[in-house]
């Protein structure tokens, strides 16, 4: 396998963590011949696409040490891997598929991961629940953002910051938005931009939460969906 395209990034990939990465990828690769948990399966694009996407991000923002709640985890992407690669950052990972839960709770265990929690609920109803209470909401190919940032707002504090990973669409997305994220409390402070021949485009976006998010917010599911923001 190779790790050559981790050194584009600003951390240092140690024995350990990937000890930790291949034992991650070993169970993500038995688990999903039961479960259908990733199309992706072969060795290098699991390290490519999965592992090494997740961390692109963190060349603009470093979550060591944060709270951080990543909402439609999946298959533990990004949150999995950041606590792996961040052992400090305190991960709370909601996911509403029960198989999904129960292969990330075996990968915490293999792995003897601490200060890293499922959750398995909806995202919005969980942020309703736990209001201001996370540094960091982070979501990866989850919804689009007029979906997104409604859903997952109420749990970020004030001066914390929305991270969106997003790809090639993100500019139609942002045209969808129309600029109604003031309307929860947010504000667009950066974009990271990359072109990559594996990968293809990736843009990953910046929010910061400069006031509490009306309590209104989010509506029911149903309403989001049926009239998202910007609409």
């Amino acid at each position: 396998m190779n790790w050559d395209r981790f050194k584009d990034l600003k951390i240092e990939l140690n024995e350990k963590q990937k000890e930790n990465l291949i034992k991650y990828k070993n169970i993500l690769q038995e688990e999903n011949k039961i479960h259908n948990l990733t199309a992706i399966t072969e060795d290098q694009e699991i390290i490519d696409k999965h592992f090494y996407d997740s961390l692109i991000f963190t060349n603009e923002f470093n979550p060591g040490g944060l709270s951080i709640l990543d909402i439609g985890t999946g298959a533990g992407f990004p949150g999995m891997v950041l606590k792996i690669m961040f052992p400090s950052a305190k991960i709370y990972l909601v996911e509403s598929n029960g198989k999904k839960i129960n292969f990330l709770k075996k990968v915490i265990k293999e792995l003897s991961l601490k200060d890293i929690w499922t959750l398995n609920v909806r995202a919005e109803e969980y942020s309703v629940e736990n209001r201001e209470k996370f540094d960091v909401i982070i979501s990866r190919a989850m919804a689009p953002l007029n979906i997104l940032l409604e859903v997952g707002v109420q749990a970020l504090k004030v001066e914390g910051t929305f991270i969106c990973l997003k790809s090639k669409n993100v500019n139609n997305e942002l045209d969808d938005l129309n600029g109604k994220e003031k309307k929860i409390g947010l504000v667009l402070k950066g974009k990271q931009e990359l072109r990559d021949e594996v990968l293809g485009e990736r843009n990953n976006l910046f929010y910061k939460k400069n006031k509490p998010t009306p309590l209104e917010y989010p509506r029911l599911y149903s309403q989001i969906r049926k009239r998202p923001l910007g609409k």
